[in-house]
């Protein structure tokens, strides 16, 4: 496969994704509107659209990327690090989506035992996070290795780099307004954003060290869109809340 034709491929393929994180973003942080209708008992339209569609078409994009980066090699070991990334960011949405329903639907006083209360908000806050987080995890080291395994042939011209760019711009935006909103809730999402980054970096290093960064699209998007997304948070939530001059 030439440079052009798979810098063609991954530019389709972010756009594809970058359109459904916007999507689901949306979704998930708008304050009302016509995906808080119910359709099936408790559950919204915006619970069923993460469940059956986001979730699905993510993990479709996940092995899409797997199979475009791989460039017709058989890599048995990425191949299932790749499911397993499909199948846990899938079940992790399924576990939180319902139980977080559960909570803000049951939420006046009574209508709960407090061990039922636990019990749904550790499958909600704790399991199903974690679960998904797991699958986000894999399929980003899976993604990120299938690519310096077979970086570019040369480096990516100005218009693919801008391309890309524009790309992790949005990716960046997206994660942004998903994490600066809800502190100190999403203080482990920082955490956990920054161990999937941290593999494709010392695997970078250890890998191929002299290999550009314009020769490697995926990496390209993700550094800055990840990185950012971190330093970018932090410097929100101290202008915010100080959090560094807190005693």
């Amino acid at each position: 496969m030439n440079d052009e034709f798979l810098l063609k491929r991954l530019a389709a393929l972010f756009g594809i994704f970058t359109l459904i994180c916007i999507a689901a973003g949306a979704s998930r942080v708008a304050p009302n509107g016509w995906n808080f209708a119910s359709v099936a008992d408790i559950l919204r339209v915006r619970e069923m659209l993460s469940m059956l569609v986001f979730a699905p078409l993510i993990g479709i994009m996940f092995w899409m990327f797997n199979r475009c980066l791989a460039q017709g090699r058989q890599t048995l070991t990425l191949d299932i690090l790749c499911i397993l990334s499909i199948y846990f960011v899938a079940c992790g949405m399924g576990m939180h989506d319902p139980a977080n329903r559960l909570i803000s639907a049951y939420n006046a006083e009574g209508m709960m035992s407090k061990d039922l209360r636990y019990s749904i908000q550790f499958i909600d806050d704790q399991l199903g996070h974690w679960v998904f987080w797991t699958g986000f995890i894999l399929g980003t080291w899976c993604i990120c290795l299938q690519q310096l395994l077979m970086p570019l042939k040369a480096r990516m011209s100005l218009k693919w780099t801008t391309v890309f760019l524009i790309v992790s711009l949005l990716l960046l935006g997206v994660m942004l307004t998903n994490l600066w909103d809800e502190y100190p809730k999403t203080i482990t999402d920082l955490y956990v954003i920054g161990g999937a980054i941290a593999l494709p970096v010392i695997a970078h290093l250890l890998i191929a060290p002299k290999v550009s960064i314009l020769r490697l699209p995926v990496l390209s998007v993700l550094y800055p869109a990840y990185i950012g997304s971190i330093i970018g948070t932090l410097i929100c939530w101290q202008c915010r809340y100080q959090i560094f001059s807190k005693t």
